[in-house]
């Protein structure tokens, strides 16, 4: 905001009123209050004529050389102590720290870190449709019950290349174990190997 002169002049020598009775003039007033000191006009640019006020600050504006934040207070920074140097209190929203129970009770609330979350509710996947839900994806199974699975769902392998297909399928856990998430992995990483075997020139 600009200011011409006239308004400079009654901000800083401030404004007296207007005597009615001439008599009163001649009596004498108290100085007038200060609306802005001087010193909080500046120039507008250097070098300009054109006259401001200055950008007043608020007390908030300036940072405390004591400020702390709460993480700094609990050591939440990149070098700090590790949680595992100090106990930790209260108990984790999802408890995946303990294993989840066989037979859960219908009012159990407690969340063991395999149910699935907001998006998984309102964008459900074509197995949630139909009843298949991420757990039997990573169960465990046999051979036996693997093989049935993929001729039930129409996936036709000869004996060698159901072999071929386990036998990756277990080596992708560390104690062997198959699941069918395992399975749907290796024929998609050997149907992807066939595309590109075909997409390479001879």
């Amino acid at each position: 905001m600009l200011l011409k002169e006239y308004e400079e002049r009654v901000i800083i020598k401030g404004r007296k009123p207007d005597c009615v009775n001439p008599t009163e003039a001649n009596v004498e007033e108290p100085e007038p209050t200060l609306l802005i000191k001087p010193e909080d006009i500046v120039l507008k640019e250097a070098g300009s004529t054109e006259k401001t006020l200055r950008t007043l600050l608020r007390p908030s504006d300036k940072v405390s050389n004591y400020y702390k934040t709460t993480s700094s207070e609990i050591n939440a920074i990149v070098g700090a102590i590790p949680s595992t140097c100090y106990p930790i209190c209260g108990v984790p929203t999802i408890r995946s720290d303990i294993p989840a129970p066989r037979i859960r009770r219908i009012s159990g609330r407690t969340n063991y870190g395999e149910e699935g979350s907001a998006y998984s509710l309102l964008y459900p996947t074509i197995f949630a449709r139909k009843g298949v839900f991420e757990r039997d994806f990573f169960k465990t199974r046999s051979k036996e019950e693997i093989a049935e699975i993929l001729c039930n769902i129409g996936v036709k392998l000869s004996d060698e290349e159901f072999e071929n297909v386990w036998n990756l399928a277990s080596k992708k856990h560390h104690r062997g174990e198959v699941c069918v998430e395992n399975i749907r992995n290796v024929l998609d990483e050997l149907r992807h190997a066939d595309r590109i075997k075909c997409k390479t020139p001879m």
